[in-house]
């Protein structure tokens, strides 16, 4: 079995050394990191990360709480995560919550009795009581991500909802549309609160007249996105949408299927645009104008923000990283090019 010292000998560099390339430390130099990764790569050289964390009082291991696991936007986040981390020699335990108080109170706890070094957390809802009288967690470094909750400030890596819904509702304003339908998930939660704040002051910017009965709040699935899609064309007395803006990926198919089922083309009829690209998108036809993905940043944004934590002994401020995104102009407003930045 390789050891660090056969490592040394290999590379002609002292054992501490080595020890500090293999874990990153900003104190080596990439020339000389690079020269003895090359040996741990060629030697198969495995830490024993046990053993390191009975002396140093850690367990390389931390929690990645998240709503469910169908929502790509989470997924993707935690890939990102896990990929961060597993470089630095952490594992990650991934607890779904299922949109549960409950079970998202019982995973904290479960991971704290894991003795878990750090926790990121997607909460649900916008009340942040429950944070403050779990046991504990005040002493585990904790990274909020995609809600903000109630209480005191703490640790948050969220999108720019409030500047990113303006950019959409602006882009479907300059197409001339002034009738725009509005699905989003439930305002009790921060990021669909902004995203809805942004389209409003978007409008009123414009000067075209808010009106509610082209909104709808729904939950974030799939099902949902199609019944609020149906019920604005469905609905007695109101005014018929010229454009929709669908709060993330699962309410824009929902409301793809839809308007297909209405027989309403895209956009000749409905202008469409929407929150989130993930790769599924560019399935769709005609292609979508949405946001670029963001989630790999997020992810590796609160990952550093969380090892920044753990490994810091002292009490830092509080942050907060707001993560903005551009347009992918698609074919679904009307534009002429199918996709560029702008």
């Amino acid at each position: 079995m390789t050891k660090l010292k056969d490592i040394a000998d290999e590379t002609g560099f002292s054992i501490k050394t080595v020890s500090r390339a293999i874990h990153d430390h900003p104190d080596i130099k990439k020339e000389t990191k690079e020269i003895i990764m090359e040996v741990v790569r060629k030697r198969g050289f495995t830490p024993n990360w046990a053993a390191q964390s009975l002396r140093n009082q850690k367990t390389n291991t931390i929690g990645y709480i998240i709503p469910n696991i169908t929502n790509g936007f989470f997924s993707e986040i935690g890939i990102a995560i896990d990929a961060f981390f597993r470089e630095k020699g952490y594992s990650t335990l991934i607890c779904f919550t299922s949109d549960s108080r409950e079970n998202e109170i019982e995973s904290i706890r479960s991971l704290l009795a894991k003795n878990i070094d750090g926790i990121i957390l997607a909460p649900i809802g916008n009340k942040g009581e429950f944070i403050d009288e779990i046991p504990n967690l005040a002493d585990t470094p904790l990274v909020l991500i995609d809600n903000r909750l109630s209480g005191p400030p703490r640790n948050y890596v969220l999108q720019d909802n409030e500047g990113n819904s303006r950019r959409l509702t602006v882009h479907i304003l300059d197409h001339g549309h002034k009738k725009i339908g509005f699905i989003t998930g439930p305002l009790e939660e921060s990021s669909s609160r902004e995203r809805f704040l942004g389209f409003c002051n978007a409008l009123e910017d414009a000067g075209v007249r808010y009106d509610e009965s082209l909104v709808r709040t729904v939950d974030w699935e799939i099902h949902s996105g199609y019944e609020a899609t149906k019920d604005l064309f469905d609905h007695k007395g109101n005014a018929r949408p010229t454009a929709i803006i669908y709060g993330n990926t699962q309410l824009l198919l929902g409301g793809y299927k839809a308007l297909r089922e209405k027989d309403l083309s895209i956009p000749q009829d409905v202008a469409v645009a929407s929150f989130e690209h993930p790769d599924i998108i560019d399935a769709l036809s005609p292609c979508p104008t949405t946001l670029e993905k963001v989630e790999k940043r997020i992810g590796i944004a609160a990952a550093e923000m969380l090892l920044s934590l753990i490994e810091t002994k002292e009490k830092i401020p509080r942050q907060e990283i707001l993560i903005p995104s551009q347009l992918i102009i698609g074919e679904s407003c009307g534009c002429s090019i199918r996709s560029q930045n702008t």
